[in-house]
């Protein structure tokens, strides 16, 4: 039986508490169990190696296995244990040492990131945390991981504040909900330049940021924002905030907001208003789940965002391998965004280790992220690149939009990208 078997219902739910983006399977460890101590695992002159041994890397994350929000978010962590389990397999792990992976379930709530965090630093000992999952999760452990000098790689959160100023540990993992915002409102400056504006944000951090993208790129040019609506995460129904932007004579409306509520505001213009007004959204809905809630033809043409391919596009080399992996390394999984969005980050570790070299240190680490130039992954639309002032390795977008009930890349790759040596 399918792990992930859940109704629409409990996605739905899931989907109104967090703002992200794109369970593991019995077998892996949660943070908490017992590790063996090793030798040479601590710090020393040369570098820290805690959480190294001769043939083993041990690496943490913490998002929800367990509870409603692990309908949503866990096949992420599947993604990231199947990639590791393939390199390991396949290639001895890095350097002979094999990857293991500490799940913390946090269950989407901060005082639980907060113990299981600790739990993987102080008593298992990671060696680093690859993409912890969540805006309002990971704020409450980015002090305490950059605190103890552990590397935060490629977190699974688009806050502005992770990457600038940049901090020797810490990656984003995702595009920056700034940046996203300038390029949604560039397309704003150059598609519908002298037409009134409606927003719709989430009133967070994530929306600040994209909201203050979406101004810079529209400076310049005669695009007028008439209404700026916004709602609390706990919110699901959009129907007053869609009526008010009609009724404030938008004439193009951009969602800076999760799956629920872009889907829910797309669906009651179509259904109920009868408002055949262009949509963008933001690149967090790129998933088959805003389609599925807002309905196939309501969503038909709606504009995001998009720096990967998607687990449908089975033509492309990538896809094939991503789904290849993932029914042998994760059997109880059905592959998907999400778990593409996992195998993503675990690539880009394993390449970090791999350019770190044999003598393995936290150090090390760090630097080889940093010296990334023009490296694609298997799924990526463009190159990644990474310097000791640009922590963030997605900088560079494409838009796509909703074409025959599936997202579908179009146009020129958009540039924002900060390290151009």
């Amino acid at each position: 039986m399918k792990r992930f078997g859940f109704a629409p219902l409990v996605i739905v739910a899931a989907l109104m508490a967090i703002p992200l983006l794109m369970a593991a399977c019995g077998g892996e460890e949660k943070a908490g169990a017992p590790t063996a101590a090793s030798p040479g695992a601590s710090p020393t002159a040369e570098g820290d190696r805690t959480g190294v041994t001769d043939t083993e890397i041990l690496i943490g994350t913490h998002l929800p296995l367990s509870q409603t929000l692990a309908a949503a978010y866990a096949p992420v962590g599947d993604g990231i244990r199947a990639y590791f389990g393939y390199i390991n397999d396949t290639e001895g792990g890095v350097y002979g040492r094999k990857i293991k992976l500490l799940i913390g379930d946090d269950h989407f709530n901060p005082p639980d990131t907060v113990e299981v965090v600790r739990k993987l630093v102080e008593q298992d000992k990671v060696f680093a945390m690859v993409s912890g999952l969540g805006d309002v999760t990971h704020v409450a452990v980015w002090k305490y991981l950059e605190e103890r000098g552990i590397p935060d790689m490629f977190i699974a959160s688009g806050l502005h504040k992770y990457t600038e100023p940049p901090v020797k540990t810490r990656f984003g993992g995702i595009p920056d909900y700034l940046i996203e915002g300038r390029m949604l409102g560039a397309y704003l400056a150059k598609n519908y330049n002298g037409k009134r504006i409606g927003i719709l944000r989430e009133n967070s951090e994530m929306g600040v940021d994209s909201f203050n993208g979406v101004k810079m790129s529209l400076e310049g040019s005669d695009v007028e924002i008439v209404a700026d609506e916004s709602y609390e995460t706990t919110q699901g129904d959009m129907t007053a905030q869609a009526q008010r932007l009609k009724n404030a004579g938008a004439e193009v409306v951009l969602a800076e907001a999760g799956p629920l509520q872009s889907a829910s505001l797309v669906k009651m213009a179509r259904e109920v208003l009868a408002w055949d007004v262009p949509i963008l959204v933001s690149g967090v809905d790129v998933s088959e789940i805003f389609i599925s809630l807002a309905g196939a033809q309501n969503a038909e043409g709606v504009v995001s965002v998009v720096f990967g391919h998607q687990v449908y596009e089975t033509d492309n080399p990538g896809i094939q391998k991503h789904i290849e992996i993932v029914k042998k390394y994760a059997p109880n999984v059905d592959p998907s965004n999400f778990t593409l969005y996992g195998a993503i980050t675990a690539e880009l570790m394993v390449e970090s280790l791999k350019r770190a070299g044999p003598d393995l240190t936290r150090e090390r680490l760090v630097e080889a992220a940093e010296s990334i130039r023009d490296w694609m992954c298997s799924v990526c639309l463009t190159p990644i690149n990474m310097s000791p002032t640009d922590h963030r390795p997605f900088e560079v977008e494409v838009y796509n939009k909703v074409e025959g009930g599936k997202w579908v890349a179009f146009g020129e790759p958009v540039d924002f990208e900060t390290t151009k040596e």
